[in-house]
C-alpha cells in the first residue's frame, strides 16, 4: 500500500507541472509575434512546494498582464502619420505660406467707387490695381465721353510716369482693349513723361495693329506730349488730362501748365472784358471761343481744387511773382476765391464770359456756321469726368453746360 501511495503522488506532481506549461504555451501562441511577454510573466518553478501542488493542479495559470510599454506602441505611429505637411503650390515645391499673397484685382462695383479710388490714389497708391481700374473705366463708359476720357488718360499717364519699375508691367494687363479705346493707352504712354515711353509704345504696338498710324505719329514727333500740348489747340481736354496727371502724382508741373490758360479768362478787375482784345470778327481768330472756354475752365478748376487741396494755395502764391501780369492777375482772383471758398462765383463769372463770346461770335454773319461748330466743340468739352458722374468732391467742376450750346444755336438761326 505504501508503494501505491508513493506512485500516485508522483503521477499528481507530474500532471500539475505539465498543465501550467501547456496553458502558458497556448496563451503565448495567441499574442502578436512582436510581443514576448509570456516568457517573462512568471518564471517556471521546477520544484514547487508540496502545499501548492493540489491547488495549482486543476486551475490554469492566469494570462500575463501586458507590459506597461506595450500599449502606447501603436499610438505614436497614428499621430505621426496624420501630421499635416506644408501645402505647396501645384507648380512649385515652395510652401504656400512662404509665398507673398497675390494682389487682389477686385472689380470696382460702380463708377462712384472707381472715382473715389482714383481721387484717393495719391494718399494710398496701389499701382497693381490700375489695370483693373482701366477696365472699369471702359465698362462704365468713361472712354466714350471726351471730358472723362482725357481725365483718365492723364491719370493713367501719371501712374506710368511715377512707377519706373512697375509701370511697364502694368501695360499688358490693360488689354484686351477695343481698337478705338486703345488710343487711351497710347496717349497715356506718350504723356507719361517716362524716358523710355517710345520703347514702351513700340513694345506694345503688336497688341494694337490697327492703331499703328497714331503710334507712328507720336514716335515721329507729329503729336506733342502732354506738357507740350498747346492749350489753345487742346482746349479743355488738355486741362482735364493735366488734372488727371496731378491727381495721380501730386506733381506741380501740370498745375503750373494749367495756369498758362488763365490769360484767356475774364479778370475780376476787367469789367468790360472787351472781346476785341481777343478777336475782331470771326475770321481773324477762329479759336476765340475755345480760348475763352479753356481760360474759364482753368480758372474755375484751379479755384475748386484749392478749396479742397489747401496745399495748392501755397503753390499759387509762390507762382504769382513768377508769372507775367496776364497770368498773375487772374491767379490772384483764384487765390482770393479759394481762400473764401467762393469758387462758385468764379464759375458764374466765367460762364457769363463764354456766353458773351458766343453771342459776339454769332453777330458775325460770315462766321455763323463756323461759330455754331466751334461752340459745339467747346461746350462738348465743358464738363470733366468726376462732376459729370455726380462726384463734386473730386473738385473738377463743370464750366459750361449743354443748355448754353442749345440756346446759342437757336439764336444763330
Amino acid at each position: 500500500m505504501r508503494s501505491l501511495a508513493i506512485l500516485a503522488l508522483a503521477l499528481g506532481v507530474t500532471a500539475g507541472v505539465s498543465s501550467p506549461c501547456a496553458a502558458q504555451s497556448e496563451m503565448a501562441g495567441s499574442q502578436p509575434h512582436s510581443v514576448s511577454v509570456a516568457k517573462q510573466a512568471a518564471p517556471e518553478r521546477l520544484a514547487p512546494p508540496q502545499a501548492d501542488v493540489a491547488v495549482a493542479a486543476p486551475t490554469p495559470a492566469a494570462p500575463p498582464a501586458p507590459h506597461p510599454a506595450a500599449a502606447p506602441v501603436t499610438v505614436p505611429v497614428q499621430v505621426y502619420a496624420t501630421i499635416p505637411q506644408p501645402m505647396t503650390h501645384p507648380m512649385t515645391t515652395t510652401p504656400i505660406e512662404l509665398q507673398a499673397a497675390p494682389e487682389p484685382q477686385a472689380a470696382f462695383a460702380s463708377a462712384e467707387k472707381l472715382l473715389d479710388w482714383v481721387t484717393n490714389y495719391r494718399k494710398h497708391p496701389n499701382s497693381s490695381r490700375v489695370p483693373a481700374a482701366v477696365h472699369a473705366m471702359l465698362d462704365f463708359g468713361l472712354f466714350g465721353d471726351e471730358d472723362k476720357e482725357w481725365f483718365c488718360i492723364g491719370f493713367i499717364a501719371g501712374v506710368l510716369g511715377t512707377n519706373p519699375k512697375d509701370g511697364p508691367g502694368l501695360i499688358p494687363r490693360m488689354f484686351p482693349m477695343p481698337d478705338k479705346e486703345q488710343a487711351v493707352i497710347i496717349r497715356a504712354i506718350a504723356y507719361s513723361g517716362r524716358p523710355d515711353w517710345r520703347d514702351l509704345l513700340e513694345r506694345n504696338s503688336a497688341r494694337m495693329p490697327l492703331r499703328r498710324p497714331l503710334i507712328d505719329d507720336f514716335l515721329q514727333g507729329k503729336r506733342p506730349t502732354l506738357m507740350e500740348l498747346p492749350l489753345v489747340d487742346g482746349g479743355s481736354s488738355g486741362i482735364y488730362a493735366l488734372w488727371g496727371y496731378y491727381v495721380a502724382t501730386g506733381q506741380h508741373e501740370p498745375v503750373v501748365r494749367i495756369m498758362q490758360a488763365l490769360q484767356w479768362s475774364r479778370r475780376k478787375d476787367d469789367n468790360s472784358f472787351s472781346f476785341k482784345k481777343i478777336f475782331t470778327g470771326w475770321g481773324h481768330d477762329p479759336s476765340a471761343v475755345e480760348k475763352i472756354t479753356t481760360g474759364g475752365t482753368a480758372k474755375w478748376t484751379l479755384a475748386s481744387y484749392a478749396e479742397r487741396d489747401r496745399e495748392l494755395l501755397e503753390l499759387y502764391r509762390a507762382e504769382v511773382p513768377r508769372q507775367p501780369e496776364a497770368i498773375a492777375t487772374p491767379l490772384k482772383d483764384v487765390i482770393a476765391a479759394a481762400e473764401a471758398f467762393e469758387s462758385e462765383t468764379v464759375r458764374k463769372d466765367q460762364f457769363g464770359a463764354i456766353e458773351d463770346a458766343q453771342k459776339a461770335q454769332m453777330t458775325n454773319e460770315a462766321g455763323m456756321t463756323k461759330g455754331a461748330t466751334a461752340g459745339s466743340i467747346a461746350i462738348a468739352t465743358g464738363c470733366v469726368a468726376a462732376t459729370a458722374l455726380g462726384q463734386p468732391e473730386i473738385a473738377i467742376p463743370c464750366v459750361i453746360g449743354g443748355a448754353l450750346y442749345t440756346g446759342a444755336v437757336k439764336l444763330a438761326h
